[in-house]
């Protein structure tokens, strides 16, 4: 029994007196076919409502989410050990009703993709992916979930057996690769074999990378993808180091991620928490130089991460979350470049786009970001999307 539907609607569907984000007023949106089809000034009065393009997040781990380990992580490393244990106890079955719940949550504020990392090592074997691969089959109404076969520190990709492992993944469920690059013995072998494996496979590779300070192989990721014209087919998450990187070297790196087209994920509320974490206050944060990205065109994303696991407290699966942490913390101010950040590169509700929307009960973007009311109603592809236990903040 699936846990998610979207609902048959009559058409037309009609959205009174809402706001649009990037003009001003109040407007009438009627929606068929699963299309946006005319957008027109309302006559209704101010709007107390809206309407917005449906979010889009690229980076979840929903194998571990809900998973809290004996203590909370002192440090990254820390975080790294404890999971090892809550990977080794959980069941397929554990796994499968953590994911339910994180495609649930994900939902009900209005996500409609999410991209999500899933362990694949000899410590957990194939319950992760079978888990998530079942969770992804029930929420498949409302949810379109990519599955991004993540080589842990427990699997090289340069080793026969991370290898065979990577490609027996994609011929499974997964429809991407990625690894952490830093955690393996020679960090640049491993990203190159994991870009390698992807050409051969035909799939995109996403990366963990640069997470802590004092790491560099951002650089070396954008030399390798350009010399192997994989242009627009890589992302590249966390890239905190780079925030520490003297300035004439970051923007070197930066101009070589914008020609190689390579998306980067900003992951703010998770950096935040465990970067330079120890027993006094943090003088150096976890946000890569965003606005220096944008800057140069490098397609920037705001992604939840962890969500209330072992290595992150918090959370919720928010996507107006991970834009209030930008916007705070990177200082975007822009209401284009942080709904871009969300919504996988939309920033407008237009004539003739998909209905992929959500609608929220906030007149303004600045007062959405700011409280982030729920319930809010969420569209895809023109159907009101339902999904059983729900619930609300």
């Amino acid at each position: 029994m699936s846990l998610g539907a979207a609902t048959e609607a009559s058409e037309p569907v009609r959205f009174k007196c809402v706001a649009l984000p990037g003009v001003g007023g109040a407007f009438d949106v009627d929606i068929a076919g699963g299309r946006v089809r005319s957008i027109t000034p309302s006559l209704s009065g101010d709007p107390v409502r809206l309407l917005l393009p449906a979010f889009i997040d690229l980076h979840l781990h929903a194998d571990r989410a809900y998973a809290q380990g004996p203590r909370r992580a002192r440090s990254l490393e820390d975080a790294v050990e404890q999971v090892e244990a809550v990977k080794r106890a959980a069941t397929e079955e554990d796994i499968f009703e953590r994911a339910c719940k994180l495609f649930r949550r994900a939902s009900a504020h209005g996500t409609t993709r999410l991209r999500t990392h899933v362990d694949i090592d000899p410590v957990v074997g194939w319950r992760p992916l079978a888990a998530v691969a079942r969770a992804r089959r029930q929420f498949e109404e409302v949810l379109d979930v990519s599955i991004v076969a993540f080589a842990t520190a427990h699997l090289d990709p340069s080793s026969a057996i991370g290898r065979r492992t990577i490609t027996e993944a994609v011929a499974g469920q997964a429809d991407m690769i990625g690894t952490v690059v830093p955690f393996h013995e020679d960090p640049t072998v491993s990203l190159n074999a994991l870009l390698d494996i992807a050409t051969e496979l035909d799939v995109g590779a996403d990366l963990h990378i640069d997470e802590r300070a004092g790491s560099g192989y951002l650089e070396e990721l954008a030399d390798a993808c350009l010399t192997r014209k994989m242009h627009g087919r890589v992302t590249a998450s966390h890239c905190c180091a780079l925030a520490t990187t003297p300035p004439a070297d970051a923007a070197r790196t930066i101009d070589k991620l914008a020609e190689a087209r390579m998306t980067v994920i900003a992951l703010p509320a998770l950096n935040l928490h465990l970067q330079d974490r120890g027993s006094i206050t943090p003088r150096r944060r976890g946000i890569t130089p965003v606005r220096e990205m944008l800057d140069a065109g490098v397609p920037v994303r705001f992604g939840s991460d962890n969500v209330m696991d072992v290595f992150y407290p918090y959370g919720d699966a928010d996507p107006l979350e991970a834009a209030f942490l930008a916007s705070i913390t990177a200082h975007v101010d822009d209401e284009s470049a942080l709904l871009r950040g969300i919504c996988d590169g939309r920033s407008r509700v237009e004539e003739g786009m998909e209905a992929d929307l959500v609608v929220i009960e906030a007149s303004t973007w600045n007062e959405a970001i700011a409280r982030r009311p729920l319930p809010r109603t969420v569209l895809r592809r023109g159907r009101r999307v339902t999904v059983e236990r729900s619930g609300q903040r």
